[in-house]
């Protein structure tokens, strides 16, 4: 064993250095020993040398005066408490002399393996008016939880309403656009998908084929599915269009009304034989006042369709015919057959549908003219300086002019016969009708061409009419 190694002033430690020997055998079996050696007494005996340890810390000392007291207490009250640090029973401490332990380090407390001990405080009572204080404090917490509550609910029940306010709106006007664009196409694109033709069965019974023909027809147009054929109307056509219009109810909102409101038109379907022997029977006026009678009261249009040729004198059916015009509004179309009668329906649904159409553009004009609707004459202006005869044969030449499908060349030939309308007056009021429409109508125009007995009876109105509510055709 070599020298030792002195740690500390009194002796104590002490360090052995053990020698250590390696062998070393090389191939021709030759030993060699190497002995190597290292003292450790010069290097730690030339290192600085630290300030001696202490035999007791603040620890031990703490611990030795917790005895004490422990000791002391155990002697003084029967009350402890039994702590016990590791293996040591330190014995039963009183906790109320605990705060006046000593301790070394600069906190309240001192440090041990199960962390830092400090002084507890002292409980006290409450007064009666810190409770009262502390009991309001609480309701006045409470009463405010509940109204920021309530706050909250209430704000979350406006912002819910609002939203179904604007989603009702939404909904609302959704709906509007939709009933409006309705609207608009059942008077503009889609006016025929509004408008039904109603036909007795009767006429179907009467007739046979129109039916057929009708509905061939109607699918051509596509619109098959616009006729009506019903029990009650008997020989009545009728003609009623179907209309949307959009209303309001108490709350605001926007509801679709429709209904059907029959045209101020209907025709009534007859076989020329027998509406030969209504006229001839004289009870022609009894006839259409019970036909007016079973449509509807007002001002509305009748048709009389007679369904075949018409067997009378074309002058005595002209004057009729104006004559239950102006008194009852009543025409009379003659139809010779089935494809006829069926296309008869099928225009006449058309035009009542684009009447619709009509009366909103009327609307819109009138409304910047007034309303009102005027006739304008566009032609030439006659002269007003020469003799009379110039001036009268200008001015008649003007009133011929006007009369639908009259040539130049009739118009020059009808004035070489009357050069003065006043003369032409006295002349034919006087001569009967049949000789006046073939001195006329026989008149030899300069291009060869006749007068003709339609063009006579034009101007044969026009000279002979006495009420001037006669209409030239």
């Amino acid at each position: 064993m070599d020298d030792a190694i002195y740690l500390s002033d009194d002796d104590g430690d002490e360090c052995i250095l053990i020698e250590e020997t390696t062998v070393v055998t090389t191939r021709k079996s030759q030993e060699k020993t190497c002995s190597t050696s290292y003292s450790l007494v010069d290097s730690v005996n030339n290192r600085p040398r630290s300030n001696p340890i202490t035999s007791k810390d603040w620890l031990e000392e703490g611990l030795d005066e917790l005895d004490k007291l422990i000791q002391e207490k155990r002697k003084n009250n029967g009350n402890s408490t039994s702590w016990s640090i590791g293996n040591d029973n330190i014995g039963d401490i009183d906790m109320m002399d605990y705060g006046r332990i000593p301790s070394t380090s600069s906190s309240s407390g001192y440090a041990t393996s199960s962390g830092i001990i400090g002084n507890k405080p002292e409980k006290r009572k409450l007064t009666e008016d810190e409770k009262d204080q502390q009991r309001e404090m609480k309701e006045n917490a409470k009463r405010a939880r509940e109204e920021e509550k309530t706050k909250k609910a209430i704000e979350k029940d406006q912002k819910k309403g609002e939203m179904l306010k604007k989603r009702e709106e939404k909904e609302r006007e959704k709906e509007t656009r939709r009933i409006e664009r309705e609207i608009s196409a059942a008077i503009n694109s889609k006016c025929e998908q509004y408008t039904y033709c109603h036909i007795g069965k009767t006429v179907m019974d009467t007739f046979p084929g129109l039916e057929a023909e009708i509905r061939i027809l109607y699918a051509e147009r596509k619109i098959d599915n616009q006729l009506k054929i019903e029990n009650n109307l008997g020989t009545r056509i009728e003609w009623r269009r179907k209309c949307i219009e959009m209303k309001e109810d108490e709350d605001g909102r926007t509801e679709r009304f429709e209904y059907m409101s029959t045209q101020n038109l209907f025709a009534i379907v007859v076989p020329a034989a027998t509406l030969k022997d209504v006229i001839n029977s004289n009870s022609f006026e009894d006839f259409i006042i019970e036909q007016r009678a079973g449509f509807q009261n007002g001002r509305c249009t009748m048709l009389i369709i007679s369904f075949g040729k018409l067997d009378i004198q074309k002058k005595r059916l002209h004057k009729m015919s104006l004559e239950i015009y102006e008194t009852y509004r009543v025409q009379i179309v003659q139809i010779d057959t089935i494809h006829e009668l069926a296309l008869f329906t099928a225009q006449y649904l058309r035009s009542l549908a684009r009447r619709e159409k009509k009366k909103m553009d009327d609307k819109e004009t009138g409304g910047s003219s007034g309303g009102s609707h005027k006739l304008q004459y566009l032609g030439e202006k006659g002269i007003v300086i020469g003799s009379r005869n110039e001036i009268v044969s200008d001015w008649w030449s003007k009133m011929l002019s006007t009369i639908d499908r009259l040539s130049d060349a009739q118009r020059r030939a009808i004035l070489g016969l009357i050069p003065d309308p006043i003369t032409g007056i006295d002349k034919y009021s006087k001569m009967d009708y049949s000789l006046a429409i073939q001195e006329i109508g026989d008149l030899v125009a300069e291009n060869g061409r006749k007068v003709g007995p339609v063009m006579a009876h034009r101007v044969l109105t026009m000279l002979t009419d006495e009420t001037g509510n006669s209409i030239v055709e």
